[in-house]
């Protein structure tokens, strides 16, 4: 692929040599981009790669070290950062004991005024959910905590979307909690943003989403930029080669495929779509996946295997890896050391006294495993979302559970990671662990060895082996239902 620099004039957004340093941690390391009015800018890059602490830079919400960023003319931020900078972020930025609007209010507080300020924010809100997500059934007065991490990310999208003088729209990793129809809607918004004279920047991990929406991509690696090309002239593969990595084959994927499983682990009892008895049966060393349009039930039953209710049969201990890291996944005021020992502390205690030597040795295996940028010591909320959802991922096999139930947990994670992690997850089943995978992308199911298609809670179908494909996984997920609620 060659490279060719996207020409630009007027830039409504540029940054010369932008350097930022955490402690030891160089995150930007002289990163230099341009963003015309009416374009739409992909960045792409690993986890950690500098993604986010850019946008934080170009938002003003942090400073850089040094190096220039210029804002529609503006070199100096101010105290709440560019005021024509507006950005949706990958891990939302709400209150979440507050109420919809109130959010809104906080985030656009000048939008709003007098007495009627409340009616005000919650008009607003609600017209803008509609526009970007016709049919949502968001109410203004809901309470964030009540809402799907779906239904989060949406608001997040859209009370940012709320200034109509704003000039920069910046979106990180937009897209991986929304549904199929809800990405399409929200990328035809895109679309209009971009028409109206909106720069908009676009992070995500859908390589394919991004160059089917972007005018061009930029590529960030270890802090720098590799070079930024046009999105017409882009393959994944070009991009996958820009950022240093390979992609999996689909028959590097399939020679993964276990022959020999041992005894049964679990038994889900389950109706098939006739309404006929059935149940999901795992064994020791298979890895299962959950698959089918979102909220058809996956997520259920791990909750009721991991809560042991009555009428499964679960042998063994389970450990979880949740979807939604940041309120039910990590310690945020801990190290990465602590959240990984959190989950193994019994398992090296001796007569109920804890081992710090065994627990810090086995921290630094897995930190070492899955190359934790930042190491141990590091807080936790340091982290990028993809070295956050490794630590998470490696916690849950650090226990000593023989079954780890996943619940989406490669959400906003770069495809080298999950290469990796992928690799973690065949290696524990080859130790004999049982995994059960909920994944919200079907081409991951093609790393299980058999799959379960869910619709409305019931099983729609099982898949095996070569059967894994995604045009099988759609077929079931979309079959006509023969029986009614």
């Amino acid at each position: 692929m060659a490279e060719q620099q996207v020409l630009q004039q007027h830039p409504v957004l540029s940054a010369q040599d932008a350097v930022k340093t955490y402690g030891p941690t160089r995150a930007l390391t002289g990163v230099t981009l341009s963003v015309a009015p009416g374009e739409v800018r992909g960045i792409v890059g690993h986890n950690g790669a500098g993604k986010s602490t850019l946008m934080r830079m170009l938002a003003g919400i942090e400073s850089v070290d040094s190096g220039v960023v210029t804002i529609d003319g503006r070199t100096a931020p101010g105290r709440a950062g560019f005021p024509e900078v507006r950005m949706a972020f990958q891990e939302t930025s709400l209150a979440g004991e507050l109420t919809v609007a109130h959010n809104a209010y906080l985030s656009s507080r000048k939008l709003f005024s007098g007495l009627r300020w409340r009616a005000q924010a919650r008009a607003a809100i609600k017209q803008r959910l509609q526009e970007i997500f016709p049919g949502n059934t968001i109410s203004p007065d809901d309470y964030v905590d009540d809402l799907t991490l779906a239904g989060r990310q949406m608001v997040e999208i859209a009370r940012a979307t709320l200034w109509d003088d704003t000039r920069v729209l910046i979106l990180d990793e937009p897209t991986e909690s929304l549904t199929t129809d809800a990405t399409e809607s929200f990328y035809s918004y895109v679309a209009e943003c971009a028409a109206s004279g909106i720069a908009v920047i676009l992070i995500s991990h859908r390589l394919g989403e991004v160059i089917a929406a972007s005018d061009a991509v930029t590529v960030l690696k270890d802090g720098a930029d590799v070079g930024t090309y046009p999105a017409a002239e882009l393959t994944e593969d070009d991009l996958f080669a820009a950022m240093g990595g390979e992609e999996v084959t689909a028959a590097e994927k399939k020679a993964r495929a276990r022959q020999e499983v041992g005894e049964i682990t679990l038994r889900v009892p389950a109706e098939t779509m006739d309404g006929s008895s059935s149940e999901i049966v795992v064994r020791r060393g298979e890895v299962i996946g959950l698959a089918g349009i979102a909220g058809q039930g996956q997520e259920d039953i791990l909750e009721k295997i991991w809560r042991h209710t009555s009428g499964l049969t679960v042998h063994g201990r389970c450990s979880y890896v949740p979807g939604d890291r940041q309120r039910f996944g990590i310690f945020p005021l801990w190290t990465v050391g602590e959240n990984l020992a959190i989950s193994s502390i019994g398992k090296h205690a001796k007569w109920g006294i804890r081992r710090r030597r065994s627990e810090n040795r086995e921290i630094d295996r897995w930190v070492n495993a899955l190359k934790i940028r930042g190491g141990a010591h590091s807080m936790m909320t340091a982290l990028s979302g993809g070295n956050q959802q490794k630590a998470i991922v490696a916690r849950a096999f650090a226990s000593d559970a023989t079954t780890i139930l996943l619940d989406d947990p490669f959400r906003g994670v770069d495809v080298h990671t999950k290469g990796e992690l992928y690799e973690l997850l065949r290696d524990e089943a080859e130790a004999g662990r049982s995994i059960v995978w909920y994944s919200s992308e079907n081409a991951e199911m093609q790393h299980c060895d058999r799959v379960y298609v869910l619709r409305a809670g019931r099983i729609a179908g099982e898949l095996a082996g070569e059967q894994i494909e995604d045009s099988a996984i759609i077929a079931l997920s979309f079959a006509e239902t023969k029986v009614t609620s």
